[in-house]
């Protein structure tokens, strides 16, 4: 399975202790993994090129076992827009699997986020919204998430989820392009 073998692409500003946590997790994820096929890697410049031709209008070109991103979907501005793209990628039974930082809840997370966005290491990230939020009003079924803080002083990138979701039994899939 080559597109998870390599090291997700994070953004160079970010700490140090954040890039190595989240390369660790992506190795995990990796060797979980290991025996689907195919998955489609949006952490990596080529998975977010398919991901950007499906957001683009474009049909799904195959369905993936598994779609994962670790800080993938934090570059992309529309997060509803996003999941729906990945929801269509995935094959009846398949899995996102995620590793992404979300956004605090409530009015003072929403201040923080938009304050945070200042700052230069996360400038470009879009960091003030919540994931599992997102994929359960877009209709998939959250079936493991753990929130966990981030050992760094850049505060907007404390909170992070890592998450597997699933379609929803009978959903129907759209169209798959021939």
């Amino acid at each position: 399975m080559p597109e998870l073998q390599v090291r997700p692409e994070l953004p160079p500003r970010w700490p140090a202790v954040v890039r190595a946590e989240l390369e660790r997790r992506h190795a995990v994820l990796a060797r979980h993994l290991a025996a689907l096929d195919p998955v489609l890697d949006v952490s990596v410049p080529e998975g977010r090129a398919v991901l950007a031709e499906v957001l683009g209008g474009a049909p799904p070109p195959r369905r993936y076992a598994a779609v994962v991103s670790v800080a993938g979907l934090v570059r992309l501005p529309d997060l509803p827009a996003a999941v729906a793209a990945v929801d269509r990628l995935l094959a009846p039974d398949g899995e996102l699997h995620a590793v992404e930082p979300v956004g605090r809840p409530g009015m003072s997370g929403l201040l923080v986020g938009s304050l945070g966005a200042l700052l230069p290491p996360v400038r470009g990230a879009h960091l003030a919204r919540d994931l599992p939020d997102v994929l359960r009003a877009e209709g998939l079924t959250v079936a493991d998430c753990l929130r966990f803080t981030m050992p760094t002083t850049v505060w907007p990138l404390r909170p992070f989820v890592q998450l597997r979701a699933l379609r929803i039994a009978g959903r129907p899939l759209p169209a798959v392009a021939r």
